[in-house]
């Protein structure tokens, strides 16, 4: 089992002795801290906090693969999931640079790599594999000098990999993949020929059950991965086909605000070119725009919301995370070579190309998050 011990152990063996060694200053206010986890040249993981202008003020080392980070709402935490089928959660303090924590998973539990905190802040909300009984939980933490798990909830399906709060503060949607796996076996994927994915909405004050949305027979094995929700209660979600690529399924999706569903389908010529392969998904500070990545396809999409008209399709090789940053139609992509690109979409559903950054040494995982305040 990884300890706090075993982890700081490691910060002093690297040398890295504060989280935070070049804090932004207000001249750099509009240079957001980004955060991914990150492969670096030795094979080592890190999660990283990096900006636009190519200044890394962190790199913290990770005990293995990690997945995504979630911030807390007053900016001040991070929280680092590891990746299927890991038990570390990882809790640091982006003002001071202090490791605040490192967290297991409990017994016949593993995280899937995304939590969400509650509006206020007071409880963490973690998406875990039940494995012994085969179905999703969602588990409970309050946050305070240390994480204490005290509860669970019934994810009411198999495989909960990404959760989000709504923006009334009270419902929480959950994005079920579908997919049952055991420690024993891996990331081996048990139940393909019989698995249901779905999008389940909760009330996040007591984990009662409101309703589930599930896809279309012919798409079941449509594993449902990752979401994001827009300011007016949109939910866009992203998948990753389990069956044979050459169907070409579409592979991102939306929940408009009236409850009702829609797929939206890539360039028919460009469909089987993304090898059934969602990456990660962002909706823009307006709501008029989502984003997606697709890094078996090498490509990075711009979505008009709610139409579902693709208006942005371009090429990026290995497409990783994709953020959406505090201004209207703005996005930030990051790949697994390192590069960080920034796209910007007008109301008018014109987009125009941004700043290009590289950083050498580091290969960006699926997943990025932007801290909307400066340091």
């Amino acid at each position: 089992m990884i300890t706090r011990r075993t982890l700081i152990a490691g910060l002093v063996a690297s040398g890295a002795t504060s989280l935070v060694s070049a804090p932004l200053t207000a001249g750099q206010a509009d240079d957001l801290l980004l955060m991914s986890c990150a492969r670096k040249s030795d094979g080592s993981f890190v999660l990283v906090g990096f900006t636009e202008n190519g200044s890394v003020p962190f790199e913290l080392p990770l005990p293995g693969r990690g997945h995504a980070t979630t911030i807390s709402p007053d900016g001040k935490t991070a929280v680092h999931m590891a990746r299927r089928p890991g038990r570390f959660m990882l809790i640091a303090d982006l003002e001071t640079g202090a490791l605040k924590d490192l967290v297991n998973a409990p017994e016949g539990r593993h995280f899937y790599g995304h939590a969400g905190f509650s509006p206020d802040g007071r409880l963490l909300f973690t998406t875990e594999n039940d494995f012994d009984n085969a179905k999703g939980a969602i588990g409970i933490w309050t946050v305070g000098a240390r994480y204490e798990r005290v509860g669970e909830w019934n994810s009411h399906g198999i495989g909960p990999h990404d959760l989000s709060l709504m923006p009334d503060g009270t419902t929480m949607v959950i994005a079920n993949g579908g997919i049952l796996t055991h420690p024993d076996s891996g990331r081996a994927k048990l139940n393909i020929p019989d698995m249901k994915p779905s999008l389940v909405f909760l009330d996040a004050r007591d984990g009662s059950f409101i309703r589930k949305i599930e896809l279309p027979t012919e798409l079941h094995k449509n594993s449902i991965r990752h979401l994001d929700t827009g300011p007016d209660g949109t939910v866009l979600f992203g998948m990753q086909y389990q069956g044979d690529v050459s169907d070409a399924p579409p592979l991102v999706g939306l929940i408009g605000r009236d409850g009702k569903s829609d797929l939206f389908d890539p360039p028919e010529t460009q469909s089987a070119g993304l090898k059934g392969y969602c990456a990660d998904v962002a909706i823009d500070a307006s709501g008029k725009f989502g984003a997606s990545t697709f890094p078996r396809g090498d490509r990075i999409a711009i979505w008009s919301i709610p139409d579902g008209k693709l208006v942005s399709f371009n090429g990026a090789r290995d497409s990783a995370g994709v953020a959406a940053g505090p201004h209207p139609g703005g996005f930030r992509f990051s790949t697994g070579f390192g590069k960080l690109l920034s796209r910007i979409a007008d109301p008018s559903a014109h987009v125009t190309e941004g700043h290009t950054q590289r950083f050498a040494g580091l290969a960006f995982d699926n997943h990025m998050t932007v801290l909307e305040r400066p340091l």
